[in-house]
């Protein structure tokens, strides 16, 4: 353990050492520096500034745009995007001094051209796909975000993805204020459980506008809700029709196969809703849940999206290392463990799984290491016969482990 705990030191101080030696980004010095006197309220010396290159263009832009001068931070903008033209930062940046302004067919090019240069770069994604939206092209913004988990974006990136894409496919976009007025008020029916009040009312809005697409999901929902499994389907299917852009009624006609145990119509519901919305971290999360508990290929993958765009949640951390041991990855999930069981010291699952994946390594472990592996195994089994004592595959795992 020594040795492991000198070997992770050693690690993170060549981290550090690394960390230091790389250059520092002139562009994100600016930023801070701008950051850092709009902070302390002392803006107004940089707006005087006379820029003579891209990068003090770029700086006097962010400080005119901090000051709230928008014409000025665009002609300073525009001035370093001419000087750099291949920048993406000044592109980005004069893009979103657009979109602030709602000035939207301004701010595609400098977006779509930020993100053409830095096609890695997460946090240029969710303004592209919010200008692209306002433009009305919400396909081309759903594809601007499709591959955003692959992007190792930060949470507060990822979080901000996921918000935009709900945007675009929220169920009630575009509806007259009273229309909506009425499926919101089936939406809160059906949110306490009361489908039966809430089927009336969308039957009744159906009446005066047959092709209302979300009133048609929403009443296949109450009507899955009164086990009216036939009536459920039409329903939906006709949503989906009607509205072929929306992810919800195909979500909710896989939890309503899933409900029947119609597994693969249930699967492929999912996929049609992820279609629709790659980004949806509840969808991806059940198709890699469903897929790793029938035992169906590729459940990785889904659960993997799911974790980056919801970081922050153990259960779901839990979920991908179990799928990473079922795809034969058990390096991964070994980490993914060990963080999980620091983070989580009394999760008897948690410290089950973990003591599950060193058993099986230690037994193709050499010798030497089999000791260490068999002493952290017992330790780990004794943590949860601790928190469960009754915990059968605890008790079997720790006779298994004790007979050699």
């Amino acid at each position: 353990m020594k040795r492991l705990a000198l070997m992770v030191l050693l690690a993170a101080c060549a981290a550090r050492q690394k960390a230091a030696e790389a250059p520092l980004d002139p562009y994100a010095a600016a930023r801070a520096r701008v950051d850092a006197a709009r902070k302390a309220g002392r803006l107004e010396p940089m707006l005087h500034d006379e820029p003579h290159d891209a990068l003090s263009f770029y700086t006097l832009g962010l400080a005119q745009f901090a000051a709230g001068n928008e014409a000025q931070a665009v002609a300073a903008l525009r001035k370093a995007s001419e000087l750099r033209p291949s920048e993406p930062d000044i592109q980005y940046r004069l893009g979103i001094v657009y979109l602030e302004g709602e000035k939207f067919a301004g701010a595609r090019d400098p977006l779509q051209r930020a993100v053409q240069l830095a096609p890695r770069v997460p946090r240029y994604r969710p303004p592209l796909a919010t200008c692209l939206a306002h433009l009305g092209d919400r396909k081309a913004a759903m594809d601007a975000l499709r591959d955003l988990p692959s992007l190792s974006p930060a949470p507060e990136e990822a979080a901000l993805a996921v918000k935009v894409a709900r945007s675009l496919t929220d169920l009630f976009r575009d509806l007259p204020p009273s229309s909506r007025a009425d499926l919101e008020q089936a939406l809160g029916y059906l949110m306490k459980d009361a489908p039966g009040l809430a089927a009336p009312r969308l039957e009744a809005l159906l009446a005066k506008l047959p092709d209302l697409a979300p009133a048609h999901a929403l009443l296949g929902l109450a009507a899955a809700r009164l086990d009216e499994t036939g009536r459920a389907v039409t329903e939906l299917r006709r949503a989906a029709e009607l509205a072929p852009d929306l992810p919800q009624p195909h979500a909710w006609l896989a939890e309503l196969y899933l409900a029947k145990d119609k597994v693969d119509l249930a699967a492929g519901e999912y996929v049609a809703a992820l279609e629709r919305n790659p980004l949806d971290p509840e969808t991806l999360r059940h198709l890699g849940t469903l897929r790793l508990e029938r035992g169906l290929p590729n459940a990785l993958e889904p659960l993997e999206q799911a974790a980056v765009l919801q970081p922050g949640d153990d259960a779901l951390q839990l979920l991908v290392a179990r799928a990473e041991i079922a795809a034969g990855q058990p390096a991964p999930a070994r980490g993914r463990l060990e963080r999980l069981s620091e983070r989580r010291p009394e999760d008897a699952e948690v410290l089950l799984r973990l003591a599950m994946l060193l058993f099986d390594e230690r037994g193709r472990a050499e010798s030497s290491a089999r000791a260490i592996l068999t002493q952290r195994v017992e330790t780990l089994l004794q943590k949860v016969l601790a928190l469960q004592p009754e915990n059968a595959a605890a008790n079997r795992l720790l006779s298994a482990l004790r007979a050699g």
